[in-house]
């Protein structure tokens, strides 16, 4: 019997407040947007682990999310895209399958499992490095 693509969550063993524990799966990213704040030399040698150099965000359509509804928006502080050759911007509507969260304790790793039936290929895993994230709810 042929085997399709498995996809799962796996969650950390303390997940900060802001993570969806429950799971995204089929919620749909319906908007991406990227802001690059102004340096200020004062405020990233004082405040080195509150300083906000750039921020990505995600807006979610959750309403078809089989675990975790509530989730409007993800916004990653400080991140890095680590899948260079992958862009969510200017897409319709990307849908999240799974995600993998890993804590390197002075920055997060998310690895989230994407398919958008628009592009080619349809399946696509987009990782990004972040250093703080906020999620609002409904």
């Amino acid at each position: 019997m042929a085997k399709g693509n498995v996809y799962m969550s796996s969650y950390p063993d303390n997940p900060p407040d802001w993570y969806w524990v429950s799971g995204l799966h089929d919620a749909c990213i319906v908007g991406v947007e990227t802001f690059e704040f102004p340096f200020d030399y004062n405020m990233s040698i004082k405040e080195k682990d509150k300083y906000n150099r750039n921020l990505m965000t995600l807006r979610i359509n959750a309403k078809g999310a089989i675990y975790d509804n509530k989730v409007k928006e993800i916004r990653l502080f400080n991140y890095e895209v680590l899948t260079e050759d992958i862009s969510l911007k200017g897409r319709k509507e990307v849908w999240w399958l799974a995600d993998r969260l890993v804590d390197h304790i002075d920055y997060y790793t998310l690895e989230i499992d994407l398919q958008d039936f628009d592009a080619d290929p349809e399946d696509c895993t987009f990782k990004i490095k972040f250093e703080r994230a906020e999620v609002d709810r409904k």
